[in-house]
């Protein structure tokens, strides 16, 4: 289907600016710069492939936290959403449309699938929020994929740089990183 051509891009670099010395502000980028981490433990079947997520340890920078049991459920959401992308979700494409397009064919992590998560919010002297605020959504976000990654590599020695984290694709790394004379 023709939506239109495209007729201009564009590109918004921020200029390299030091830190205050007195407030550490850089105040030249935009006001909510997410920070956080998470840390993931994981148990990993070296037979099926199976990865199965046992806990998530999110930490996050909320400014100055107005509500922290909303803010906790906003990491926990985030992270959760972020594990369905991880290791579920995979839109499969042929002759350009979407093969699995309902939940039937579309995994999604489901109760069973969440685990352990602990959320630890750390608040910092930010006063260009609203009552010095920071957005939450994006920090329980991004550190989630490339921690389960790196159990999975911690556990059994593979790195995995695609997801979803199958356990087709855990077993192929794990066939593909014997040595051949040990392969069946």
């Amino acid at each position: 289907m023709e939506a239109g051509n495209i007729i201009r891009v564009g590109s918004y670099i921020p200029p390299h600016c030091a830190p205050d010395a007195e407030t550490g502000f850089i105040t030249e980028i935009g006001p909510f710069w997410a920070l956080g981490g998470t840390g993931a433990e994981v148990e990993v079947d070296i037979a099926t492939g199976h990865v199965r997520v046992i806990r998530l340890v999110n930490v996050a920078d909320g400014g100055q936290v107005i509500n922290p049991e909303i803010a906790q459920t906003q990491i926990s959401g985030a992270a959760i959403m972020q594990l369905g992308f991880t290791m579920y979700e995979n839109m499969i494409f042929k002759d350009g449309r979407v093969r699995n397009a309902s939940f039937t064919h579309y995994e999604i992590p489901s109760y069973r699938d969440i685990p352990l998560l602990e959320n630890e919010l750390i608040e910092s002297a930010d006063n260009r929020g609203p009552f010095g605020a920071k957005g939450l959504g994006e920090s329980g976000t991004f550190a989630v994929s490339p921690a389960i990654a790196n159990a999975v590599d911690d556990a059994v020695g593979v790195r995995l740089t695609e997801l979803p984290i199958t356990a087709e694709a855990v077993l192929r790394a794990l066939r593909a990183a014997q040595p051949s004379e040990h392969r069946q």
